[in-house]
């Protein structure tokens, strides 16, 4: 793999020139970077990671392809936190991009609970729809527009009402480019994701009509998989695929809401105790970590450590997704340092900078994080007032979308965000309902890289053994 992984990163640089699709490579939590890959389930193939789900029947079309193989890592997160998915349109970040302003049409945003992330299938039943946006009237724009307005950033609220444990988040964009000539495209993909929250570890109970399975929520001639974009006169409204929108409701939304906010949380909360990124990592890549090697204060010891970090460095590379290796050459260098106090007969107090923490070199968001488009909701489903008028106030009164087929209520709105700025006025169910505040695993704060080659690095210097 070693010597083919930077031609089959040139191939996907030339496909994504030809096609122009596009991937969910990155997960926030309350505005933070969990890392390119990390805790996301994505097409492992850099040559068509970006290309669109092949058949509405697929088992692809739960988490793209790959997407029933899980990652080594799930994200915590509190219920109530919000969640960022950034689609890039090459999956590396290499260049700019979202999805080519052909791709018209709308989007959605699912979630299932599992009880064994590594043993239940992403396909199958359990689905349920939290948000969804066809085409905004009053705006003149499809949500995949909206998404580029944002630069690739769709984020939305869990909902108080989750109980704790894995879930999986599925954001999902549908192109109508070519729907007319029977060619719907679907781009997917699943953020692993532990709901940590004082509502119980218990099955969601989700009404019959709101609960699908995937692949099955959709059908070839659903209107929305045949809309002819290019029609005249659209017929609006868009029917937007698939089931309408559930909201959990919370019997404990007051509990659930002192742990999103980092105040003093109930004792009764779940927390995740496996599965997250380790504590004592040097530097992580998507789902692969570096840790620190053994001591050492001998030529023998020196030698072994190096064979350990450039094992290592093997396993960062051979596991990285198509959302890149920067940080595969962060510990490179290491090893890189390693190898020369070896050469040098430097075997005092070893390795090098022990057990320092390395500086990820993955980029930062392209643009500020939006706020949630699933925020605060009445009893009757309605949007909350509070967060409309503050929404239409940030925005410039510009009209809101779609998404607005909600079947259960949410908890009262906190108070409005102050987050949305000049960004896209998405439609569905509300706007954001404040900051979330949360121990996470990696913060990154390094500038965009801006090396182009990402094949592997050779060693030097390193002793035949």
């Amino acid at each position: 793999m070693r010597h083919t992984l930077a031609l089959l990163l040139g191939l996907a640089r030339l496909a994504a020139l030809a096609d122009a699709h596009t991937i969910f490579t990155t997960l926030y939590i309350n505005d933070i970077s969990q890392g390119d890959g990390t805790c996301v389930r994505m097409s492992q193939s850099p040559s068509t990671c970006t290309n669109p789900v092949n058949g509405i029947k697929s088992k692809d079309m739960a988490c793209g392809a790959d997407g029933q193989e899980p990652v080594a890592f799930t994200c915590p997160a509190p219920a109530g936190a919000k969640l960022t998915f950034q689609w890039r349109l090459w999956a590396n970040g290499e260049q700019p991009g979202v999805i080519d302003e052909s791709h018209k049409g709308p989007c959605a945003v699912y979630a299932k609970q599992l009880d064994d992330m590594k043993k239940r299938s992403a396909a199958g039943p359990g689905w349920f729809k939290l948000w969804d946006e066809g085409y905004d009237e009053e705006a003149g724009l499809w949500c995949t527009e909206k998404l580029m307005q944002a630069d690739g950033l769709l984020s939305v609220r869990i909902p108080a009402g989750l109980p704790a444990g894995n879930w999986l988040f599925r954001p999902e964009l549908l192109a109508l480019q070519n729907a007319h000539e029977g060619d719907p495209q679907f781009y997917v993909g699943c953020a692993q994701v532990f709901v940590e929250s004082a509502a119980p570890p218990l099955t969601l109970s989700v009404p019959a009509d709101k609960s699908v399975s995937i692949p099955g929520h959709v059908a070839a001639g659903d209107p929305g998989l045949t809309f002819n974009i290019y029609s005249d006169e659209l017929k609006l409204p868009y029917p937007v695929p698939g089931p309408a929108i559930f909201v959990p409701p919370s019997s404990s939304s007051s509990s659930v809401s002192a742990v999103a906010d980092n105040k003093k949380a109930p004792s009764s909360v779940t927390r995740q105790r496996s599965g997250g990124v380790p504590a004592d990592y040097l530097i992580k890549n998507a789902n692969w970590v570096g840790v620190e090697v053994a001591a050492y204060s001998t030529e023998a010891g020196c030698w072994a450590a190096a064979e350990d970090c450039w094992a290592q460095a093997d396993t960062c590379y051979d596991t990285a997704p198509p959302s890149g290796n920067r940080n595969c050459r962060v510990w490179e260098r290491k090893c890189r340092g390693i190898n020369d106090a070896c050469e040098a007969g430097d075997y005092r107090d070893g390795p090098p900078a022990r057990g320092v923490r390395l500086v990820s070199e993955e980029p930062g968001a392209p643009a500020r994080i939006p706020a949630a488009v699933n925020g605060g909701q009445d009893k009757q489903g309605r949007e909350g007032k509070e967060e409309e008028e503050h929404e239409d106030k940030e925005s410039g009164g510009r009209g809101r979308g779609g998404g607005d087929r909600v079947s259960e209520a949410a908890p009262p709105p906190a108070p409005a965000s102050t987050e949305t700025g000049d960004l896209p006025d998405w439609g569905g169910v509300g706007g954001d309902d404040g900051p979330v505040i949360i121990t996470v695993t990696e913060i990154v704060t390094a500038p965009a890289a801006t090396q182009t080659s990402y094949g592997r690095r050779a060693r030097r210097g390193l002793r035949s053994r």
